[in-house]
Formats: C-alpha cells, sequence, structure tokens
C-alpha cells in the first residue's frame, strides 16, 4: 500500500510538472538568462509547484487511510505554514514581489508553526539540556527564516535543490527509521519520491526551474521536520545541521564573505561556491571542445554528483553518530563542518565575480 502511494506521488508529480512547463510556456514565464545565470537560454520556472501539490495532497491522504498519524496541530501548521510561502513564491514567479512583503509572509507562516508547537525544542550539549525559553522563540524564527532563504539562494544549477532534498530527506528517513519511527520516516520518503517526479525535468540540462514557489517550501519544510521530530525525542538538531551542512555552509560562508568584505550583500549575485566551481569546470570543458550548453550541463552534473556524494559518505555518517551520541553532537558538527568551511574558501566563495 505505501510503495503504491510513493509510486502514485512520483508520477503524479512528474506529470504535473510537465503541464505547469506548458502553462510557463504559455504565460512567457521565463528565467532569461543574464550575467549572474549559471544557465545560457531562456527557460520555464515554476515546476516545483507540483512538489508543493502532491506532497500536501498525499500526506493529507495518508492520514486520512492512517497510514500516518499527525497530531492537529502538526497537519495544521505544515498545510498552513507550506501554503503561505508557495503562495508568495508562485506570485513572485509571476510578477517581482517586493522583500518585504515575502519575508513578512515568510515570517507569519514561521510564527504559525511556532506557535502551534506544544513547546519549542532544546538543544543537548555536553550532556545537559539547553532551554533557550523566550530567546528559544528568536533563534529558531531566525533560523527557519535563514533555512528558507538559504535554499532559495543555493537553487542556482540544474538539479542541485532538488537532489539536496532527496539525499537529506532520505537520509534523515533512515535515522528516524532506525529509531523507529514511521509518520516522520514515511513523510520524509514521501518528500523525496516527490522532488524525484520533478527532478525528471530538472536535471541537466533543465526544461523547467524549481522557482520561488517551491525552493522556499523545501527549506520550511524541512526545517519544520526538524523541529517536529527533535520535539518527539527521534532525532537531535546536531543531527540535522550535519545533514544540511553542505548548503548551509556555502550560503552562510557566501553571505558572511560578502558583508566583511564590503560587498551588498543583500543585493543579488552568483558567488556561492558551487556557482564558482560551475564556472571553473565549464571553462575547464570548453577547453575539451564542447559547446558552452553541453560544458554548462556536464559542470552541473558533476557538482550534483559530488553534493551526493558529499552527503551519503560524510554527512550521513556523523548525522548517525551524533543521532546515538548526542552528549558529542557539537564537537561531531565542528568535524563535518570543517572541511565544507575549507572547500568554501578555496572555492573562493562570497568574492565578488
Amino acid at each position: 500500500m505505501m510503495a503504491l502511494f510513493f509510486l502514485l506521488a512520483f508520477l503524479l508529480s512528474c506529470l504535473f510538472t510537465f503541464f505547469i512547463r506548458q502553462y510557463a510556456l504559455h504565460k512567457s514565464l521565463l528565467d532569461i538568462p543574464n550575467h549572474r545565470s549559471s544557465h545560457a537560454v531562456a527557460t520555464p520556472r515554476g515546476g516545483g509547484l507540483s512538489v508543493v501539490i502532491v506532497f500536501l495532497i498525499f500526506m493529507i491522504a495518508l492520514q486520512l487511510f492512517d497510514l500516518i498519524q499527525l497530531a492537529a496541530n502538526q497537519l495544521n501548521s505544515i498545510i498552513l505554514a507550506s501554503l503561505l510561502v508557495a503562495g508568495i513564491g508562485f506570485w513572485d514567479d509571476h510578477q517581482h514581489i517586493a522583500a518585504r512583503w515575502r519575508f513578512s509572509v515568510h515570517l507569519l507562516a514561521i510564527l504559525i508553526v511556532l506557535l502551534l508547537l506544544p513547546k519549542l525544542p532544546s538543544i543537548p550539549l555536553l550532556g545537559f539540556s539547553l532551554n533557550l525559553s523566550f530567546f528559544g522563540f528568536i533563534f529558531y524564527s531566525v533560523s527557519l527564516v535563514w533555512l528558507l532563504n538559504l535554499y532559495n539562494f543555493m537553487d542556482g544549477i540544474d538539479g542541485i535543490a532538488s537532489l539536496e532534498t532527496i539525499s537529506v530527506s532520505l537520509g534523515a528517513a533512515l535515522l528516524l527509521f532506525i529509531q523507529g519511527d514511521h509518520n516522520w520516516s514515511v513523510l520524509l520518503v514521501l518528500l523525496a519520491v516527490t522532488v524525484a517526479g520533478f527532478m525528471v525535468w530538472n536535471w541537466p540540462h533543465a526544461k523547467i526551474f524549481m522557482g520561488d514557489a517551491c525552493s522556499g517550501f523545501l527549506g520550511l519544510i524541512l526545517g519544520i521536520f526538524a523541529l517536529m521530530t527533535t520535539l518527539g525525542g527521534l532525532i537531535n538538531l546536531w543531527s540535522w545541521l550535519i545533514l544540511l551542512a553542505v548548503f548551509i555552509t556555502d550560503a552562510s560562508f557566501t553571505l558572511i564573505t560578502r558583508f566583511l568584505g564590503g560587498e551588498r550583500w543583500y543585493e543579488a549575485h552568483c558567488s556561492h561556491a558551487y556557482q564558482n566551481y560551475a564556472r571553473q569546470l565549464s571553462q575547464q570543458f570548453e577547453t575539451q571542445a564542447l559547446d558552452s550548453t553541453k560544458a554548462r550541463t556536464k559542470a552541473h552534473k558533476q557538482i550534483d554528483l559530488s553534493l551526493v556524494i558529499i552527503n551519503i559518505f560524510w554527512l550521513l555518517p556523523l548525522a548517525a553518530i551524533a543521532s546515538f551520541y548526542p552528549f558529542w553532537g557539537l564537537f561531531i558538527s565542528i568535524i563535518a563542518f570543517a572541511p565544507l568551511v575549507f572547500i568554501a574558501k578555496q572555492l573562493k566563495a562570497g568574492q565578488a565575480e
């Protein structure tokens, strides 16, 4: 029964993405290349809306068929927050929305999530359980806002945001399954197969881009899962931090570097580590007699593969150790992040193009 649900979710996500692509072409919702772009041809955007629609429909169906059992406040907060973030994102995909309005909606969605939680998760730290009290509300609000937005920042080459979501979701699902969880591991697998359906069209060379409707949703939903599974005592925040380390490191290192370098850090740019690496690889492949489109596609595939390898063979084992031994969570996180920070520095993340 569960396998059938997952198969249908994959197929519908793939099908809905096709229809959204046709809609985007009809409405001329195209991402036009500019000097910051990692693509060379105008490409439809907003295809990730299929992920949001299919995921929410199947999550509700799983609940109705008693295949998962979520509390009413959990289900309601996921649905309301997801619709708000995806809605403002889809609107922004059609016409530019001022940053203050996007931020206001994002903050409202996050406040709904936090206010519907029975309490805020504490942080395991060297054998103690650190309860941030009121400051925890501020801490988790800022963290979710940053996670939501960094996912948008990191969605800059074909397939990268999709593969990050799939590998992180399946990794977290495995850790939760080992701990005897059913509800959240099922939802994480559902998220992974739904994104996989979209990725059929987003794999390099992408036929459609995810768009803000989905990138913000993915950052938010993973943050929600992190809070709720941590609160349930199934996994700790250190494990989630480690699983998401690639995106967190690149986005954060880039922002800090731009800020310290006197750049207008709030403006759009293309100086993330993965973007710099994509340009380097593209130039390298062009010297091998490949045309620019094939060179870009090959570069994107190589970066995507590198991301999956890091997530599976480096971050997942460390996240598992942090889950089983929360006392050492801080030190294991430092070990996990250290080489990623080094790579970001070597790739000159945040430096002016």
